[in-house]
């Protein structure tokens, strides 16, 4: 057994109208997400932090784990391959820095069919307008960090993430960057939502991973999908999975979360699959790449 992987895996391939029967999976890989990983043309989408990097004190101190982008160069050659990231697509690419994939950034503002440094990259035309905003609330911040001590500003091209994972007491911490910026958020017409040990500012639009994820699909008219995120704003990519399945827009698809000590319930709930920690999902991409 490959370590650190402990799968909880549905059956997921045909859903009818029946209920779904929850399978404890012992095995590196189920037959149901080989299944799904037969599928052609296949379509594999990834969350960086906390999935395929572990979580660092700071974003810019984030690292792949090791032996990650050999095995995303690998998978590229057999299925259509997604970073889909909160990070700013430069960022988030930055970090993976493999030439051939899709980079999806800022929950699905942003997207880049390569590397952006040398393709262009698309931003959904309704999120010029907050650019401005967004400076302005982060402004905001910055000019209480003096008594926000751990606190951290990460900014996007259109609004950004304020990290309190550094301070000392993260409540107070919490409360205090919440403080700053609700009643100014208002104003400004911009949104607030609070992840792990941070608060992003972000553009009052409906997009996030989910609607990604179903733009990826159809984009390459994939009959199978699988998605790996960690955190709570992967919650709306791993319901799409589900979604996707019901309306028959593919074959078959599967939803992984990567599990950690402060992963929502909610997540390991519509998770198809679940793996411990970033190292157990780096194994699974492993038994992944040989399976394809």
């Amino acid at each position: 057994m490959v370590a650190g992987i402990v799968g909880v895996v549905r059956d997921f391939v045909e859903r009818k109208n029946v209920q779904s029967r929850k399978i404890t999976c012992y095995m590196p890989i189920s037959n149901e997400l080989k299944t799904v990983l037969a599928l052609r043309p296949l379509g594999l989408v990834f969350d960086i932090d906390g999935t395929l990097s572990p979580m660092a004190p700071t974003s810019d101190e984030a690292r792949l784990y090791a032996g990650v982008a050999p095995l995303l160069e690998r998978v590229r050659e057999r299925a259509h391959v997604a970073i889909m990231t909160g990070r700013a697509i430069d960022d988030g690419a930055k970090m993976v820095n493999v030439e051939g994939l899709t980079y999806i950034g800022t929950h699905g503002l942003e997207w880049c069919d390569g590397l952006p440094s040398l393709h262009p990259v698309q931003i959904v035309p309704e999120a010029l307008n907050y650019i401005e905003p967004g400076t302005y609330l982060l402004d905001l911040v910055e000019q209480e960090l003096s008594r926000l001590p751990g606190v951290y500003v990460q900014r996007k091209h259109v609004g950004g993430t304020v990290h309190y994972r550094l301070a000392s007491d993260p409540e107070t911490a919490r409360q205090g960057i919440l403080a700053i910026l609700e009643e100014p958020a208002r104003r400004v017409n911009m949104r607030l939502r609070e992840g792990k040990k941070m608060v992003e500012v972000l553009a009052p639009l409906a997009v996030n991973k989910g609607q990604a994820l179903r733009r990826f699909v159809e984009h390459f008219q994939v009959q199978g999908v699988v998605f790996a995120g960690d955190d709570q704003t992967d919650l709306d990519a791993v319901l799409e999975v589900a979604r996707l399945r019901e309306e028959k827009r593919v074959v078959g698809g599967v939803s992984i979360v990567v599990q950690h000590a402060d992963t929502l319930p909610v997540l390991l709930e519509h998770a198809d699959m679940v793996v411990q920690e970033v190292r157990g999902m780096v194994d699974l991409l492993r038994e992944m790449v040989e399976v394809l």
